[in-house]
């Protein structure tokens, strides 16, 4: 009896370790990603800012000084070559459309990347709940990850609809094949679920549900 039970208590315990180990993978995931978007903000913020309030210094001195306009247009030039670098910079630190655009523009950007691909892809958005950008691009990088793995099962058409303010609720259906499907999004359902939302799968019709409780700042 013992013999036969340590085997099993071994499994168990091994699954239960590489479970501890992906979460922990998740967070330093999240963590890392959140202090490059914070770089990101920093560097547009706090560099970038400044140098575009000194473009338009220079430009009103061009004005006052016309001997020295030369000069100037090749400061100019300089630094508009500097601005364009630091905007790069800080978009690839924050590559997720939803900091920039908000979450529903987002998720129809999204649905315009499937537009060639054979699968069509529907938003339906009666949402008038206002996150954070952090948990749009969560949602956003939740919802790409589900259409791309309808579209490896086959799916001709993915129906994503969002509904809710202070609980908002974002529902995603598909017409491709279900098998296997929940084991393909258990990494996307880790790191959802990491970044403070709610994820579920049902089995039987292969929709997924992405919840979140919208935090109201407190009144007074």
């Amino acid at each position: 009896m013992t013999a036969r039970s340590t085997p099993l208590r071994s499994r168990k315990k091994s699954k239960k370790t590489a479970k501890s180990d992906a979460e922990q993978l998740a967070a330093l995931y999240v963590q890392a990603r959140t202090a490059l978007v914070q770089a990101g903000r920093a560097l547009h913020d706090h560099v970038g800012s400044p140098l575009t309030a000194a473009g338009v210094q220079l430009q009103l001195l061009r004005m006052d000084l016309p001997d020295a306009r030369t000069q100037i247009d090749q400061t100019l030039r300089m630094l508009e070559q500097t601005l364009d670098r630091i905007r790069s910079i800080s978009q690839d630190l924050s590559p997720s459309p939803a900091y920039r655009g908000g979450l529903q523009q987002a998720l129809l950007r999204l649905a315009d990347q499937y537009a060639s691909s054979g699968c069509h892809v529907e938003i339906e958005y009666s949402s008038a709940a206002v996150v954070s950008g952090e948990i749009a691009a969560a949602i956003h990088e939740t919802a790409g990850a589900a259409v791309e793995k309808a579209v490896l099962a086959g799916a001709s058409h993915v129906s994503i609809t969002v509904r809710g303010t202070d609980n908002l609720v974002v529902r995603i259906a598909d017409d491709g094949r279900k098998s296997g499907r929940q084991r393909s999004l258990s990494v996307a359902a880790l790191l959802a679920r990491e970044q403070g939302l709610k994820f579920a799968f049902d089995a039987g019709n292969g929709t997924i549900v992405i919840r979140y409780v919208v935090r109201r700042p407190p009144s007074g």
